[in-house]
């Protein structure tokens, strides 16, 4: 059976748990945790899920098969995809509270794809008053002494 027409005929609710748990998968990937523990960490969550909520072994067997499809190449592009899309909630949050954004900043904020390094631009994306204090805040980058 295809997993994603199990998944619609799914209860409402089971369905958000078992979409809830590719996405947590999907992110934990996406942040760098490699491919085999986070198919073990989903075939954990799934066989809780089967535990609790009566999913028959071929149901959760067919649910593995949708996640052990994801290839390196997938999740590279969709790491790569969650990058873009981090970099863009950067710039339009400095954009719509009236921070200058030149040509150097777009190009800086979108060729990043460090997950880390947009996260912390995108927490100080809502309180800097101009781009240069988001990018001192940079690991390495020397911070103005406290006088």
């Amino acid at each position: 059976m295809n997993p994603r027409v199990l998944i619609d005929r799914m209860s409402p609710e089971l369905q958000e748990k078992v979409r809830g748990r590719y996405m947590v998968t999907a992110l934990s990937m996406a942040f760098g945790l490699p491919s085999e523990d986070a198919a073990a960490d989903q075939n954990a969550h799934l066989n809780e899920i089967s535990r609790r909520d009566s999913l028959s072994l071929e149901d959760v067997a067919c649910l593995r098969a949708l996640a052990g499809s994801w290839t390196d190449e997938y999740m590279t592009a969709w790491r790569a995809g969650f990058a873009e899309g981090r970099a863009v909630a950067v710039l339009r949050t400095l954009h719509r509270r009236g921070v200058g954004i030149t040509a150097n900043t777009w190009e800086r904020v979108t060729a990043c794809t460090d997950l880390a390094i947009l996260a912390r631009w995108q927490d100080l994306a809502f309180t800097v008053k101009n781009v240069e204090e988001m990018f001192m805040a940079e690991p390495g980058h020397a911070q103005p002494s406290a006088s």
